[in-house]
């Protein structure tokens, strides 16, 4: 009798652990879904949604709607390009927020779609954040040698899909354990991308030895909805190195730094 209750007891504690497991599993989920909403880029986003950026920029900014009697007929998009025809740094895109146009220059008035002014609606957060999140998308920084060969390699290979523009993201993905995709500047990129092997290792492989060693990690890697591709031979010994430098550009060039929080 002694023995089969000490047996009962083993098995409530042993449910107690697993549910309590289950439930910080949860938790954590929410507590690192409320993180990432939380990031610059992320706010920013949220941020031109609701001031209906994207009713003229286009979803997310990426193709602008036609603007008769402008010098491009178009509203233009963040993503193609067509902004260097209109800021030349990130004061100029401050300033097209704040202003409604660059500094030095007046409203277009031929152009039917004027832009807005926004210096009334807009706390000092909410435009760093907005600014974090044009810059973002418009790509903005000086690339060279491998760095921008890797950002070549990025947009061919479809990275930014799933990571993000400039893999700063943060897209959702159900079944993951945090919910999103990691982007390449956050604290999680540390704690997948151990070393320069492990990075080659995600990318050739999608998933690194470390991890498919683990049951734990390797459960939740198979768990993820969108799940990282194994790009095998599709990817040369040269774009994986010129992938890493981009991604090291991207790391020490964080968004929204401008302003300390």
């Amino acid at each position: 009798m002694a023995s089969r209750l000490r047996w009962c007891a083993w098995v409530l504690a042993a449910l107690v652990v697993v549910e309590s497991v289950a439930l910080g599993a949860v938790l954590l989920r929410g507590y690192w879904r409320r993180e990432a909403a939380g990031t610059t880029v992320q706010r920013g986003r949220r941020v031109a949604e609701r001031m209906g950026c994207f009713g003229c920029h286009g979803p997310d900014g990426a193709a602008g709607i036609a603007n008769p009697g402008s010098p491009g007929k178009t509203v233009p998009a963040w993503s193609d390009g067509t902004w260097m025809m209109y800021s030349d740094n990130e004061g100029d895109v401050r300033a097209w927020i704040l202003d409604g146009h660059a500094p030095g220059t007046a409203p277009q008035p031929n152009a039917l779609l004027q832009m807005p002014a926004y210096k009334q609606r807009l706390s000092p957060r909410e435009v760093d954040d907005l600014t974090a999140y044009v810059l973002t998308v418009m790509q903005f920084g000086e690339l060279a040698g491998e760095a921008a060969a890797g950002h070549d390699a990025a947009q061919r290979l479809g990275c930014f899909g799933c990571h993000g523009p400039e893999g700063r993201g943060l897209v959702a993905n159900p079944g993951s354990l945090k919910g999103y995709t990691p982007p390449w500047d956050g604290a999680d990129y540390l704690d997948l991308v151990q070393s320069p092997a492990e990075f080659r290792q995600w990318v050739k492989n999608g998933i690194t030895d470390r991890f498919r060693a683990n049951p734990a990690a390797r459960h939740f890697v198979e768990g993820e909805q969108i799940r990282m591709p194994a790009y095998g031979d599709k990817v040369s010994d040269a774009d994986l190195a010129a992938l890493l430098a981009y991604v090291d550009w991207v790391r020490g060039h964080p968004r929204g730094a401008r302003r300390a929080r």
